[in-house]
């Protein structure tokens, strides 16, 4: 026997971290048009794994590890996974290791905040305190190609301002609304343009 809740329910949290861990292997290689798309659908596993996981029936139990589980791919999704885009693309690279320390520290801060108080409160507070790690699987994407339109050399040398600013809004003490209906249709119509164009990048 083995320990884990292997349900149905958690098929899009393992699927998110599977599409993340692809994502640092095609950095790894150099392959920055599909690890950003891989990136972006990772953030969408995201933002729907736990409106999936609510469609079954499940035990405490079974929801208190989806909740755990979730957290944990989110460090991999949304901290490990642009900590190596950073190191292995910044064009200062006396700044990675600084960078990404700095990234890291503020995207688990964030997600330890968000943990704590998912746990103490009912959930119907319709704000976040603080920008969720999930957004920076929209951020990255789509500042890549927009410096692969612009000035592809623009990626390497702005990247490290757009870590610190993603890093700051993690921990920045200020309420924003949670996405509601047309916020996700937005975000799946950003993604689905963003990808159309990296798919663009790799037939011509």
């Amino acid at each position: 026997m083995i320990i884990g809740e292997y349900k149905v329910s958690n098929l899009i949290t393992y699927l998110g971290l599977f599409l993340s861990l692809t994502s640092i292997g095609w950095i790894l290689h150099g392959q920055l048009d599909l690890a950003m798309m891989a990136f972006i659908l990772s953030g969408i596993c995201d933002l729907f794994d736990g409106r999936f996981a609510n469609s079954f029936q499940r035990t405490e139990a079974e929801k208190a590890f989806g909740l755990e589980l979730d957290s944990l791919c989110d460090v991999i999704n949304f901290a490990a996974l642009p900590a190596v885009l950073i190191i292995k693309t910044i064009h200062f690279q006396w700044l990675s290791w600084p960078l990404t320390l700095i990234f890291c520290f503020s995207a688990i801060t964030r997600l330890a905040y968000f943990n704590r108080n998912a746990k103490s409160e009912d959930g119907r507070d319709p704000y976040f305190t603080g920008v969720p790690v999930t957004y920076s699987a929209l951020a990255f994407p789509v500042f890549y190609v927009l410096c692969q339109l612009l000035n592809p050399t623009v990626f390497s040398i702005g990247l490290p301002l757009l870590a610190i600013l993603m890093a700051f809004l993690f921990v920045w003490n200020i309420r924003i609304p949670k996405p509601n209906k047309a916020a996700y249709i937005g975000f799946i119509l950003a993604a689905i343009l963003t990808i159309s164009i990296l798919v663009s990048f790799l037939l011509w």
